[in-house]
């Protein structure tokens, strides 16, 4: 989730390292302290795990990493501490997260595809864009975005009048897929909630129930409405407001329930 990790004793300290050094995610720690001024952890980076450590009430662990003012920032590793900051200074510890927790960059020839997918959608050939992202995928399967990228293509098809009802109906689940691959693989990533709303939107419209028998129709759409509309929450409160288009459309759908 978006809010570090509050640490409530020294065995969830080592449970919690323990866990994240299994996905090799660099870990962000704030030491801090109840009477210190408030620190905020930049948690919009989706690559690293962020916790939070009362330095008075978990002495033994502040004692380990010999803490000495408040706020202390540490970032750790497998191999132990590898970098820290002293102090309050947002702009320093913003370069230190950036440098350690960003996403790690794609093998070469994955952003080639990226680049060339990208290409294509700008161009409105989103046809072409699903077969490059799909490459693309096949050589960085572990990337949000890749995927983020192709459930977009694939709604850019579904809203096209160009395509055949019958390959839109094929390409809706695979859209949601897609969404739920990258929410998966990126939780904190505000634009994943964003595509998983949208591909559930249009799971739910009249087209993507044509298929359902009439008098289950307005159930399911109900159920997939409110999967959009959980999804969207999901992607306003990750965006912090800078998602504008996650806003506009979850008051879309919570008017569409209401209307149920």
């Amino acid at each position: 989730m978006s809010k570090p990790i509050v640490i409530e004793s020294v065995s969830h300290w080592n449970s919690t390292l323990r866990a994240a050094k299994e996905q090799n995610k660099p870990i962000v720690v704030d030491f801090y302290a109840t009477w210190c001024g408030p620190c905020k952890l930049a948690s919009q980076y989706s690559n690293g795990v962020f916790l939070k450590v009362d330095v008075d009430k978990l002495q033994a662990i502040a004692q380990k990493y010999q803490i000495r003012a408040m706020p202390t920032f540490y970032v750790i590793r497998e191999s132990g501490p590898v970098d820290s900051l002293q102090g309050a200074d947002p702009r320093g510890l913003a370069a230190m997260v950036a440098k350690h927790a960003s996403a790690p960059a794609l093998p070469a020839d994955a952003e080639k595809a990226k680049s060339e997918g990208n290409a294509a959608f700008a161009n409105g050939d989103y046809a072409r864009a699903v077969e490059h992202y799909s490459r693309a995928i096949e050589l960085a399967p572990k990337s949000a975005v890749l995927y983020g990228n192709r459930a977009l293509a694939y709604i850019k098809l579904i809203k096209s009048p160009d395509v055949p009802k019958e390959e839109r109906q094929k390409l809706r689940p695979k859209a949601i897929q897609d969404a739920q691959r990258a929410t998966t693989l990126d939780e904190r990533w505000a634009k994943g909630w964003v595509r998983m709303g949208e591909a559930m939107i249009l799971a739910g419209d009249e087209e993507g129930n044509e298929g359902v028998a009439e008098h289950l129709r307005a159930e399911g759409r109900k159920v997939t409405l409110e999967g959009a509309l959980e999804a969207l929450e999901n992607a306003v409160g990750l965006g912090e407001g800078k998602v504008k288009a996650a806003q506009k459309m979850l008051e879309e759908v919570r008017a569409q329930l209401r209307a149920l």
